[in-house]
């Protein structure tokens, strides 16, 4: 009878090694899992802004309907530190760059302003400073590509057609559920 009792409590627990070589195994699958965990957020911050993005041209294109006045979408200071905005007035009157939107003149009004989170590693480009949304026929008098993109070569073009149309495209690595860019 004593003989099984001390096989049972000898027979319990790990042993130090047992501890050891388990923590070890941890710690590579929580190595190898941290920079794919980094990547899949860095990719979801893009998302989330690339969609903020097409939502704001949508509202610019449909602001200007509604109002009966053109609106523009003016992107400043592009890459880490950019903004976007948009406004009514003259076409170049108002500015984001300076960390607050301000008008020139007292005719332009500041409709909305947008500026990159710092602690996101997003930059945005744009190939036009300022878009105008007309009023009459809905169209874009400048058609562009607005991008933003992750310094890991990820990145979002919303591209505006000159009916005021946006449509999303993706650059670098596959993005699911996004088409190529030409």
């Amino acid at each position: 009878m004593k003989l099984t009792t001390k096989i049972r409590r000898s027979s319990r627990g790990f042993t130090l090694v047992e501890l050891c070589v388990g923590l070890g195994i941890g710690a590579v699958l929580i190595g190898q899992a941290l920079p794919a965990m980094n990547q899949m957020l860095q990719e979801r911050a893009l998302r989330a802004g690339a969609e903020a993005l097409a939502s704001d041209l949508r509202f610019a294109r449909s602001e200007a309907a509604r109002m009966s006045n053109s609106v523009h979408f003016r992107v400043s200071n592009k890459g880490a530190n950019a903004c976007y905005m948009l406004h009514t007035g003259a076409r170049n009157d108002c500015d984001c760059a300076a960390g607050q939107a301000v008008c020139r003149t007292p005719g332009s009004e500041v409709i909305k302003a947008e500026w990159l989170p710092a602690s996101q590693p997003l930059t945005l480009r744009s190939n036009a400073e300022t878009l105008t949304f007309q009023h009459r026929q809905g169209l874009v008098t400048q058609t562009g590509s607005i991008e933003l993109k992750l310094a890991s070569g990820s990145g979002v073009r919303q591209v505006i057609a000159i009916t005021g149309r946006v449509r999303s495209c993706y650059t670098g690595p596959r993005m699911a559920g996004m088409t190529k860019c030409a």
